[in-house]
């Protein structure tokens, strides 16, 4: 954990927050700290802070927080559409959307997508909620992506997206990670786009209908590269890309 996240549900008054679970563990035995110890510490969907440690006891901490100060934001806003994958495989999604910085991930049904994966418990929000954590936790962040679930392609793409368009951009520049294109990220990305909204397939690759129907609402075709590669790794190189475009000068 690199940075410890609190919850309202740890406060005990104004400023002091007791820890009873895997992040006292963490305090205690990994970061070995003390009584006396600073620890960083983000408030969920809120601030960070440099946390004090009062008290430390096999499966409880105590610490306290009386200077708050907030995340700075750098754009672009992110959204990511995923074909749902495997059970194992969202989990890390999961991880990742929240430690990049996603604002808000879609899982959606696809042509390859196994109708079985949604029955996975990971579809209910309290299942997936510890995944979100440990990914803000690694990530330093503190907000929690939107996370939304959507079983039909065509009415996602047509109707439900442009609902999500909570940015400022009329006219975000949306992508579309496909191996049947040469055009890189840097031909069409500009750091003036204030947001971006980014799909990934499901392990098989999008089927040409459902290319054809992206790309007809203004989705445009990027590679990742030279590789076939699992769903969770081309989330990873997607928004690594789109985080270096945004660095770009």
């Amino acid at each position: 954990m690199n940075l410890i996240i609190l919850t309202e549900q740890d406060r005990v008054d104004e400023h002091s927050f007791r820890l009873a679970d895997l992040r006292a563990e963490h305090i205690r035995a990994v970061l070995n700290l003390t009584p006396g110890d600073s620890v960083e510490v983000g408030l969920l969907n809120g601030p960070i802070a440099t946390a004090r440690v009062e008290s430390v006891f096999p499966g409880e901490v105590i610490i306290t927080c009386d200077s708050w100060r907030d995340l700075p934001m750098s754009g672009p806003e992110i959204d990511l559409v995923c074909a749902l994958p495997r059970p194992q495989t969202l989990k890390k999604v999961l991880i990742t959307s929240a430690m990049m910085g996603v604002r808000s991930l879609h899982l959606i049904r696809a042509n390859r997508v196994e109708k079985s994966y949604f029955q996975s418990p990971l579809i209910q929000a309290e299942n997936r909620l510890p995944y979100l954590v440990e990914g803000l936790a690694q990530g330093k962040l503190t907000r929690l992506p939107q996370v939304e679930v959507h079983d039909r392609f065509r009415a996602f793409f047509e109707d439900d997206l442009p609902r999500f368009q909570l940015g400022s951009s009329p006219h975000p520049l949306r992508l579309v990670a496909s191996q049947d294109t040469k055009s890189s990220l840097y031909d069409l990305f500009n750091p003036a786009f204030t947001q971006v909204v980014a799909a990934v397939g499901p392990e098989g690759g999008w089927v040409p209908f459902e290319l054809e129907l992206m790309q007809s609402l203004g989705f445009k075709p990027f590679t990742l590269g030279r590789w076939t590669l699992r769903v969770e790794h081309a989330v990873t190189a997607a928004l690594s890309q789109i985080e270096l475009m945004r660095m770009r000068p």
